[in-house]
């Protein structure tokens, strides 16, 4: 899979200041955590928390080693097992 940076860019030009700061704080964790040995988690509910789609990506982060495990509501869980698939 090839990474299209030039859209990866313009979606984190079109963030307001306070977004792109919270999303590089939020990169430079994982990192971080990851060059320690530690474990990354995604922690989401359901409903207008986790839209339609977000699973596969999450569930792509997880197949790439970035995210370790997830906790989330059964609602979730019963609604998509993408995640559950790549954890397995």
């Amino acid at each position: 899979m090839e990474i299209n940076r030039a859209l990866i860019d313009k979606f984190f030009a079109e963030l307001d200041d306070r977004s792109r700061e919270t999303l590089d704080t939020a990169i430079d964790n994982v990192v971080e955590a990851k060059k320690r040995g530690g474990k990354v988690a995604v922690v989401t509910g359901s409903g207008p928390n986790i839209h339609e789609g977000v699973t596969t990506l999450v569930a792509e982060l997880i197949t790439k080693g970035l995210v370790d495990g997830v906790t989330t509501s059964s609602a979730v869980i019963n609604h998509d097992t993408v995640i559950f698939q790549a954890l397995a």
